[in-house]
Protein backbone atom coordinates (compact mmCIF):
# COMPACT_ATOMS: atom_id res chain seq x y z
CA UNK A 1 0.00 0.00 0.00
CA UNK A 2 3.13 2.44 0.90
CA UNK A 3 4.19 2.15 -2.73
CA UNK A 4 0.66 2.60 -4.46
CA UNK A 5 -0.10 5.70 -1.70
CA UNK A 6 2.38 7.31 0.49
CA UNK A 7 5.31 7.31 -1.63
CA UNK A 8 3.44 8.72 -5.10
CA UNK A 9 2.17 11.03 -2.64
CA UNK A 10 5.59 11.98 -1.03
CA UNK A 11 7.03 12.12 -5.19
CA UNK A 12 4.29 14.70 -6.01
CA UNK A 13 4.53 16.82 -3.33
CA UNK A 14 8.63 17.06 -3.06
CA UNK A 15 8.46 18.31 -6.87
CA UNK A 16 5.00 20.34 -6.80
CA UNK A 17 6.70 22.26 -3.60
CA UNK A 18 10.26 22.34 -5.22
CA UNK A 19 9.02 23.31 -8.38
CA UNK A 20 6.92 26.26 -7.14
CA UNK A 21 9.59 27.36 -4.57
CA UNK A 22 11.89 27.72 -7.76
CA UNK A 23 10.10 30.82 -8.54
CA UNK A 24 10.78 32.54 -5.17
CA UNK A 25 14.04 31.15 -4.40
CA UNK A 26 17.74 32.52 -6.03
CA UNK A 27 19.68 29.30 -6.23
CA UNK A 28 20.93 28.73 -9.69
CA UNK A 29 20.36 24.72 -9.51
CA UNK A 30 16.99 25.31 -8.23
CA UNK A 31 15.75 27.99 -10.92
CA UNK A 32 17.65 25.10 -13.66
CA UNK A 33 15.86 22.87 -12.53
CA UNK A 34 12.42 25.04 -12.84
CA UNK A 35 13.07 26.22 -16.18
CA UNK A 36 14.94 23.27 -18.08
CA UNK A 37 14.49 19.68 -16.44
CA UNK A 38 10.97 20.43 -14.72
CA UNK A 39 9.77 21.17 -18.38
CA UNK A 40 11.82 17.96 -19.86
CA UNK A 41 10.06 16.00 -17.52
CA UNK A 42 6.94 17.68 -18.76
CA UNK A 43 6.88 16.88 -22.23
CA UNK A 44 8.37 13.02 -21.31
CA UNK A 45 5.34 12.68 -19.17
CA UNK A 46 3.04 14.02 -21.93
CA UNK A 47 4.46 11.70 -24.80
CA UNK A 48 3.62 8.76 -22.82
CA UNK A 49 0.29 10.61 -21.80
CA UNK A 50 -0.15 10.84 -25.28
CA UNK A 51 0.59 6.90 -26.54
CA UNK A 52 -1.43 5.89 -23.99
CA UNK A 53 -4.66 7.82 -25.22
CA UNK A 54 -4.01 6.73 -28.92
CA UNK A 55 -4.19 3.04 -27.83
CA UNK A 56 -6.98 3.68 -26.32
CA UNK A 57 -8.81 5.04 -28.63
CA UNK A 58 -7.59 2.31 -31.07
CA UNK A 59 -9.15 0.03 -28.00
CA UNK A 60 -11.96 1.73 -28.19
CA UNK A 61 -12.73 1.78 -31.78
CA UNK A 62 -11.85 -2.15 -32.35
CA UNK A 63 -14.24 -3.55 -29.48
CA UNK A 64 -17.17 -1.22 -31.33
CA UNK A 65 -16.14 -3.08 -34.64
CA UNK A 66 -15.94 -6.25 -33.32
CA UNK A 67 -19.30 -5.64 -31.44
CA UNK A 68 -20.92 -3.74 -34.14
CA UNK A 69 -22.16 -0.91 -32.11
CA UNK A 70 -24.17 1.86 -33.57
CA UNK A 71 -21.60 3.87 -36.22
CA UNK A 72 -18.98 1.41 -36.14
CA UNK A 73 -18.39 1.91 -39.67
CA UNK A 74 -16.82 5.20 -38.63
CA UNK A 75 -14.72 3.30 -35.93
CA UNK A 76 -13.35 1.85 -39.37
CA UNK A 77 -12.40 5.06 -41.03
CA UNK A 78 -11.33 6.13 -37.62
CA UNK A 79 -8.91 3.31 -37.32
CA UNK A 80 -7.61 3.18 -40.48
CA UNK A 81 -7.07 6.67 -40.47
CA UNK A 82 -5.10 6.47 -38.01
CA UNK A 83 -2.65 3.78 -39.11
CA UNK A 84 -2.52 5.86 -42.53
CA UNK A 85 -0.82 8.77 -40.52
CA UNK A 86 1.23 6.91 -38.08
CA UNK A 87 2.88 5.19 -41.41
CA UNK A 88 3.18 8.41 -43.46
CA UNK A 89 4.63 10.14 -39.82
CA UNK A 90 7.22 7.22 -38.41
CA UNK A 91 7.84 4.66 -41.77
CA UNK A 92 7.49 7.01 -44.75
CA UNK A 93 9.94 10.30 -44.38
CA UNK A 94 9.38 11.18 -48.28
CA UNK A 95 8.30 10.85 -51.08
CA UNK A 96 11.64 10.54 -52.55
CA UNK A 97 13.60 10.28 -49.52
CA UNK A 98 15.33 13.26 -50.14
CA UNK A 99 14.03 14.71 -46.72
CA UNK A 100 17.66 13.85 -44.35
CA UNK A 101 16.82 15.52 -41.18
CA UNK A 102 14.09 12.94 -39.22
CA UNK A 103 11.43 14.45 -38.82
CA UNK A 104 11.94 17.58 -40.95
CA UNK A 105 9.31 15.03 -43.52
CA UNK A 106 6.27 16.39 -41.06
CA UNK A 107 6.43 20.00 -42.68
CA UNK A 108 8.73 19.82 -45.80
CA UNK A 109 6.24 19.92 -48.62
CA UNK A 110 6.17 16.94 -51.20
CA UNK A 111 6.03 14.53 -48.21
CA UNK A 112 2.71 12.14 -47.50
CA UNK A 113 2.39 13.42 -44.41
CA UNK A 114 2.44 17.37 -45.32
CA UNK A 115 0.06 16.04 -48.00
CA UNK A 116 -2.03 14.25 -44.97
CA UNK A 117 -2.45 17.35 -43.39
CA UNK A 118 -3.08 19.66 -46.21
CA UNK A 119 -5.55 17.89 -48.13
CA UNK A 120 -7.12 15.52 -45.15
CA UNK A 121 -6.72 16.98 -41.97
CA UNK A 122 -7.23 20.53 -43.08
CA UNK A 123 -10.26 20.42 -45.40
CA UNK A 124 -11.75 18.07 -42.33
CA UNK A 125 -11.30 21.25 -39.85
CA UNK A 126 -12.49 23.50 -41.61
CA UNK A 127 -15.57 21.80 -42.10
CA UNK A 128 -16.09 21.00 -38.53
CA UNK A 129 -15.91 24.38 -37.74
CA UNK A 130 -18.45 25.47 -40.46
CA UNK A 131 -20.72 23.46 -38.98
CA UNK A 132 -19.86 24.75 -35.27
CA UNK A 133 -21.29 28.25 -37.35
CA UNK A 134 -24.52 26.69 -37.07
CA UNK A 135 -24.39 25.61 -33.33
CA UNK A 136 -22.93 29.10 -32.35
CA UNK A 137 -25.88 30.32 -34.03
CA UNK A 138 -28.45 28.43 -32.69
CA UNK A 139 -26.76 29.17 -29.40
CA UNK A 140 -27.16 33.12 -29.75
CA UNK A 141 -30.94 32.93 -30.61
CA UNK A 142 -31.04 31.17 -27.42
CA UNK A 143 -29.02 33.58 -25.40
CA UNK A 144 -29.82 36.52 -27.03
CA UNK A 145 -33.20 36.29 -26.03
CA UNK A 146 -33.90 39.44 -24.14
CA UNK A 147 -35.19 37.91 -20.59
CA UNK A 148 -33.25 40.16 -18.50
CA UNK A 149 -31.03 43.26 -18.30
CA UNK A 150 -27.94 40.67 -18.55
CA UNK A 151 -29.84 39.26 -21.46
CA UNK A 152 -29.76 42.99 -23.18
CA UNK A 153 -26.33 43.70 -22.47
CA UNK A 154 -25.41 40.20 -24.17
CA UNK A 155 -27.70 41.50 -27.12
CA UNK A 156 -26.57 44.66 -27.79
CA UNK A 157 -23.44 43.99 -27.21
CA UNK A 158 -23.36 40.97 -30.01
CA UNK A 159 -25.48 43.41 -32.66
CA UNK A 160 -22.73 45.67 -32.17
CA UNK A 161 -19.32 43.29 -32.47
CA UNK A 162 -20.77 41.81 -35.08
CA UNK A 163 -21.78 44.66 -37.18
CA UNK A 164 -18.36 46.51 -36.24
CA UNK A 165 -16.11 43.42 -37.10
CA UNK A 166 -17.40 43.46 -41.15
CA UNK A 167 -17.02 46.42 -43.79
CA UNK A 168 -21.01 47.45 -43.81
CA UNK A 169 -20.67 48.05 -39.98
CA UNK A 170 -18.62 51.71 -41.50
CA UNK A 171 -21.72 52.13 -43.65
CA UNK A 172 -24.22 52.26 -41.34
CA UNK A 173 -25.10 55.90 -40.69
CA UNK A 174 -25.49 57.58 -37.56
CA UNK A 175 -29.19 57.73 -36.89
CA UNK A 176 -29.68 54.13 -37.34
CA UNK A 177 -27.01 53.86 -34.18
CA UNK A 178 -29.35 56.47 -32.12
CA UNK A 179 -32.49 54.36 -32.58
CA UNK A 180 -30.57 51.19 -31.68
CA UNK A 181 -29.31 52.97 -28.19
CA UNK A 182 -32.92 54.39 -28.07
CA UNK A 183 -33.81 50.63 -28.42
CA UNK A 184 -31.89 49.00 -26.02
CA UNK A 185 -33.12 51.95 -23.65
CA UNK A 186 -36.13 50.48 -23.90
CA UNK A 187 -35.34 47.17 -23.76
CA UNK A 188 -33.24 48.02 -20.42
CA UNK A 189 -36.42 50.00 -18.95
CA UNK A 190 -39.20 47.82 -20.02
CA UNK A 191 -39.42 45.71 -16.76
CA UNK A 192 -40.08 48.66 -15.10
CA UNK A 193 -42.27 50.56 -17.22
CA UNK A 194 -45.18 48.09 -17.61
CA UNK A 195 -47.47 50.98 -19.42
CA UNK A 196 -46.61 49.75 -23.12
CA UNK A 197 -47.70 52.76 -24.49
CA UNK A 198 -45.52 55.19 -21.93
CA UNK A 199 -42.50 52.88 -23.05
CA UNK A 200 -43.70 53.39 -26.62
CA UNK A 201 -43.44 57.57 -26.37
CA UNK A 202 -40.16 57.05 -24.00
CA UNK A 203 -38.64 55.65 -26.94
CA UNK A 204 -40.44 57.02 -30.12
CA UNK A 205 -39.71 60.37 -28.10
CA UNK A 206 -35.72 59.48 -27.65
CA UNK A 207 -35.19 58.78 -31.17
CA UNK A 208 -36.95 61.71 -32.62
CA UNK A 209 -34.74 63.96 -30.18
CA UNK A 210 -32.02 62.23 -31.72
CA UNK A 211 -32.75 63.08 -35.24
CA UNK A 212 -33.60 66.52 -34.42
CA UNK A 213 -30.23 67.00 -32.36
CA UNK A 214 -28.69 65.41 -35.21
CA UNK A 215 -29.67 67.68 -38.15
CA UNK A 216 -29.89 70.70 -36.43
CA UNK A 217 -25.78 70.36 -35.13
CA UNK A 218 -24.61 68.78 -38.97
CA UNK A 219 -24.03 65.23 -37.71
CA UNK A 220 -24.78 63.92 -41.31
CA UNK A 221 -21.10 65.36 -42.61
CA UNK A 222 -19.49 64.77 -38.77
CA UNK A 223 -21.05 62.68 -36.53
CA UNK A 224 -20.07 61.92 -33.17
CA UNK A 225 -17.40 59.48 -32.70
CA UNK A 226 -20.06 57.87 -30.10
CA UNK A 227 -22.55 56.80 -33.06
CA UNK A 228 -19.81 55.37 -34.74
CA UNK A 229 -19.80 51.41 -35.26
CA UNK A 230 -16.71 50.83 -35.32
CA UNK A 231 -15.58 53.03 -32.48
CA UNK A 232 -18.17 51.24 -29.72
CA UNK A 233 -16.61 47.96 -31.34
CA UNK A 234 -12.98 49.44 -30.13
CA UNK A 235 -14.35 50.33 -27.18
CA UNK A 236 -16.15 46.79 -26.16
CA UNK A 237 -13.05 45.06 -27.29
CA UNK A 238 -10.58 47.43 -25.06
CA UNK A 239 -12.55 47.95 -21.61
CA UNK A 240 -15.24 45.71 -21.16
CA UNK A 241 -13.96 42.51 -22.28
CA UNK A 242 -10.25 43.30 -21.07
CA UNK A 243 -12.01 43.48 -17.86
CA UNK A 244 -13.55 40.41 -18.37
CA UNK A 245 -11.24 38.14 -19.48
CA UNK A 246 -8.48 39.43 -16.90
CA UNK A 247 -11.15 38.24 -14.05
CA UNK A 248 -11.53 35.10 -15.79
CA UNK A 249 -7.97 34.87 -16.08
CA UNK A 250 -7.86 35.38 -12.15
CA UNK A 251 -10.32 33.30 -11.51
CA UNK A 252 -8.30 30.81 -13.64
CA UNK A 253 -5.27 31.61 -11.76
CA UNK A 254 -6.88 31.04 -8.56
CA UNK A 255 -8.04 27.46 -9.35
CA UNK A 256 -4.96 26.37 -10.33
CA UNK A 257 -3.71 27.67 -7.06
CA UNK A 258 -5.93 25.91 -4.25
CA UNK A 259 -5.87 22.68 -6.71
CA UNK A 260 -1.89 23.04 -6.72
CA UNK A 261 -1.64 23.83 -2.95
CA UNK A 262 -4.50 20.32 -2.64
CA UNK A 263 -2.68 18.03 -4.44
CA UNK A 264 1.25 19.13 -2.85
CA UNK A 265 -0.78 18.64 0.88
CA UNK A 266 -2.02 15.09 -0.15
CA UNK A 267 -5.96 16.34 0.04
CA UNK A 268 -6.33 15.73 -4.00
CA UNK A 269 -5.61 12.00 -4.72
CA UNK A 270 -7.68 11.87 -8.03
CA UNK A 271 -4.03 11.20 -9.77
CA UNK A 272 -3.69 7.87 -7.66
CA UNK A 273 -7.06 6.61 -9.18
CA UNK A 274 -9.02 7.53 -6.07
Amino acid sequence: MIWKRQIPILIVAFIGALTLFGWFVEEPNIQAFVDDDATQWYDILASFAIILGAMNLMKMQIQKVARQKKGWPYSIVAIFGFLFAITAGFFIKGVDDSVAVWGAHVTTEGTLFKWIFDYMFTPLSATMFSLLAFFVASASYRAFRIRNFEATLLLISGIILMLGRVPVGELIPWWVVAAMIMFGVGAIAAPWIKDRKILFSLVSGGIVLFFIAGYSLGWNQSPPQVLLIPVIQDWIFDYPTTAGSRALMIGIALGIVATSFRIIVGIERSFLGE
